[in-house]
């Protein structure tokens, strides 16, 4: 006999008029608690059985792919890491422009480079915002991070692209330009 089948007769039994002391006794919400629970886990499997035709169980973990181990052999879901960690920073990858897109933000490179190069040390949010702007581009499309004594990053959106670089302490100043990033935007913020 089932467990289900088992309970159903109980609970036929319990509810029906009866003349024992014992069934009266047992207050009806105790039953039905007790109920509820063998019928909520008589469904439940013990570890390591399985149904004829229960499809096996799924992976509930993720574990690193390790040559001395076949990854058929593992009671987990098998990734590489090296592979993950590069997926994981394609958000910073630009996105392709067409070429008259790319001739036409390739115009801001020379003279932005000029502007940065010509600001006064130490580089400043600021300054990276003036020195952009000086040479036409729109103050609400720059992007900016740093200014921490280390540098200072930017990014501005120009018509389909962007112009992206940053002016470090020690002078250098870098410029390029190109698609908006994946995630959006022309400036990747670390630790994004």
């Amino acid at each position: 006999m089932s467990v289900r089948a088992y309970l159903l007769d109980y609970c036929r039994v319990m509810i029906a008029p009866s003349r024992s002391r014992v069934l009266r006794r047992v207050p009806l919400h105790a039953f039905l608690v007790g109920a509820i629970t063998v019928l909520a886990l008589s469904g439940c499997a013990a570890p390591g059985s399985t149904d004829a035709g229960a499809a096996p169980a799924s992976p509930t973990a993720a574990c690193p792919s390790v040559p001395e181990v076949p990854d058929a052999e593992r009671d987990c879901a098998v990734f590489d890491p090296e592979a993950a960690m590069a997926e994981n920073e394609r958000y910073r990858e630009q996105l392709p422009v067409d070429p008259a897109t790319q001739a036409d933000l390739d115009t801001f490179v020379e003279p932005a480079r000029a502007a940065l190069e010509a600001m006064p040390a130490p580089p400043t949010i600021d300054g990276v915002i003036a020195a952009l702007v000086s040479v036409g581009i729109d103050e609400r499309g720059i992007q900016t991070q740093g200014g921490y004594g280390t540098g200072v990053a930017f990014g501005a959106s120009l018509g389909g692209g962007c112009l992206t670089g940053g002016v470090y302490e020690d002078g250098r100043v870098e410029v390029a330009a190109g698609g908006i990033i994946r995630d959006g935007g022309c400036l990747a913020m670390s630790g994004h």
